[in-house]
C-alpha cells in the first residue's frame, strides 16, 4: 500500500467533512433529541403528578362519601329514635288520659249509683209507708 498525497488529501477531506457534518447535522440533531427527551420527561413528570393528584382527589372523595354515609345513617337512626320516643310519649299520654277519663267516669258512675240507690231507698221507704198505711187501714 502506497501513501501518497491523494491519501493525505482524502484523509484531510474526510476530517473536514466530519467537522462540517458535526456542525451542520449532528449538533442540531443532538439538540432536537435532547429537547424531545426533555419534553417527554416533563410530560411524564406532569402525568405522574396529575395521577397522584387524581388519586388524592379520589381518596378524599371516597372519604367524604364514607363520612356522608355514616352521618346520614346516624341522622336516620337519631330521627327514628326521636320519632319512637315521641310516639311512646304520645302513647303514654294517651293511656294516662284514657285512664284518668275512665277513673273519672267510674267516680261519676259511683256517684250516680249512690244517688240512684238513695233515691230508690227513699222510694222504697215511701212505698213501704204506703203499704203499711194500706195494710193498717
Amino acid at each position: 500500500m502506497e501513501f501518497n498525497a491523494t491519501f493525505l488529501v482524502s484523509a484531510i477531506s474526510f476530517i473536514i467533512f466530519v467537522f462540517i457534518m458535526n456542525a451542520i447535522f449532528y449538533k442540531p440533531l443532538e439538540k432536537i433529541i435532547s429537547e424531545r427527551e426533555k419534553l417527554v420527561s416533563d410530560t411524564l413528570n406532569d402525568a405522574n403528578s396529575t395521577r397522584e393528584k387524581s388519586k388524592k382527589l379520589i381518596q378524599e372523595r371516597e372519604e367524604k362519601l364514607t363520612k356522608a354515609a355514616i352521618e346520614s345513617k346516624e341522622y336516620i337512626a337519631n330521627s327514628l329514635d326521636k320519632a319512637n320516643k315521641k310516639a311512646k310519649e304520645q302513647l303514654t299520654n294517651a293511656k294516662d288520659d284514657s285512664f284518668k277519663k275512665i277513673a273519672d267516669k267510674k267516680i261519676n258512675i259511683e256517684k250516680e249509683k249512690e244517688k240512684a240507690t238513695k233515691i230508690l231507698n227513699e222510694h222504697v221507704q215511701d212505698l213501704a209507708e204506703e203499704i203499711i198505711k194500706k195494710v193498717t187501714q
